[in-house]
């Protein structure tokens, strides 16, 4: 696996949208290096010209939503069109893909951490291929979140290049989370399917002596039994990431809602980045912080 297919600008329901790039052809006609793009039912616009797909060839693409994103891609551009609204898939070398990754997940800290990062966007990569119609993944967190690269993140891509982490000598769907309450959580925990991601929880001692808390309170018609990933991804998208910001919780009945007191960001499966930004701190490598975190697991190739 060399290259990523990747749909972007996925959280956007795109009807206009700037392209600049060399090489821009649409129905068989080059169109200028910046060109303006509709979409008309399952059609691609620019102008009154109309084509299946607008393509791309060498160097770097340019996406612009007016008002809302600019964003470069290392790459080639595919810009399809369906029940008139835009799709754009960037092919992307796999580095350049997990230097974005990076950049985004892990944009600051020990230069350690940002290897193991790199280590465990790869690895998702290499084992979670075809996620999408028409792409392998989007740059949403339902797959992995990404953004421009930058000289740290492209180190960190480039100082571990090709390596993964592997169970059984297959690559893993590595699972990262931004903190804990200062121990993981295994999959099934949170209602994830725990089969093909069966690592232990352990000990986050960063989050252990300081860990992130949160209050707030949830409808209780709303709250089923037990911590699930589900319903945290439910309540975040009705009434925004704050109001379940982890698994890790209690729950006390207040009338007809809940009163929720936890700790932590995230899923809570997998590497917490907090933790590992504090083991690279405390002079840990990277393999140590991805043996830690991935117990059982091996990096190879």
């Amino acid at each position: 696996m060399t290259t990523v297919l990747l749909q972007v600008f996925s959280l956007f329901a795109i009807t206009d949208l700037q392209v600049e790039a060399t090489s821009l052809r649409l129905a068989g006609q080059m169109l200028p290096e910046v060109s303006k793009l509709t979409a008309r039912g399952g059609q691609v616009c620019a102008g009154t010209l109309c084509g299946a797909a607008l393509r791309s060839q060498g160097g770097v693409v340019r996406l612009r939503i007016a008002g809302k994103i600019d964003r470069s891609y290392p790459g080639d551009v595919e810009i399809t069109a369906r029940e008139g609204k835009l799709s754009a898939v960037v092919r992307m070398d796999l580095e350049n893909a997990v230097a974005a990754v990076v950049a985004a997940e892990m944009p600051d800290g020990a230069a350690q951490a940002q290897y193991a990062q790199a280590v465990a966007a790869r690895s998702y990569y290499a084992a979670q291929k075809g996620r999408h119609t028409g792409a392998d993944f989007c740059d949403s967190t339902h797959c992995q979140f990404l953004t421009v690269a930058t000289d740290a993140s492209r180190s960190a891509a480039l100082r571990t290049r090709g390596q993964v982490l592997r169970y059984r000598n297959e690559p893993v769907a590595a699972m990262y989370f931004r903190s804990c309450g200062g121990r993981t959580k295994r999959a099934e925990e949170v209602k994830l399917p725990g089969a093909a991601y069966p690592f232990a929880a352990v000990e986050c001692r960063t989050c252990l002596r300081e860990p992130y808390t949160w209050e707030s309170e949830v409808p209780g018609a709303l709250f089923r039994e037990g911590p699930s990933e589900a319903l945290r991804l439910e309540l975040t998208r009705r009434f925004g990431w704050n109001r379940m910001p982890s698994n890790d919780y209690t729950a006390e009945a207040r009338g007809e809602t809940l009163v929720l007191r936890g700790k932590g960001q995230g899923h809570g499966v997998g590497m917490c980045q907090r933790g590992a930004l504090g083991l690279a701190a405390a002079g840990e490598d990277y393999r140590a912080i991805l043996s830690h975190y991935f117990p059982g697991a091996r990096i190879g190739d």
